[in-house]
């Protein structure tokens, strides 16, 4: 059972609260390109970084500010994917 469907067998939401929190698949598909985009966008300035500062474990500061954003782009990365693996399968997608 979805959330729609509970919430409006339990009397809690109304459609009209529904309607407007879906968004349509083409929209959300654009949403998702453009994460994606963001999450390759942060791992070429990583390697651009890494490359034009020489990174390596002798300079301990270059080498844990490109380990911190590895990290961040990892947990970028994760949270899209997490979202719109989610958002696939919810009732926040409606035919607007």
């Amino acid at each position: 059972m979805k959330l729609k469907e509970f919430l409006k067998e339990s009397e809690q939401i109304s459609e009209d609260t529904l309607t407007e929190v879906t968004v349509s698949k083409s929209k959300v598909k654009r949403m998702e390109k453009m994460s994606d985009k963001i999450v390759k966008d942060m791992y070429k300035l990583i390697e651009l970084f890494s490359k034009e500062h020489m990174v390596s474990t002798g300079n301990a500061t270059l080498y844990r500010t490109k380990k911190e954003w590895e990290q961040l782009a990892a947990d970028v990365d994760r949270s899209y994917g997490g979202w719109f693996g989610f958002v696939y399968d919810s009732d926040y997608i409606g035919d607007k």
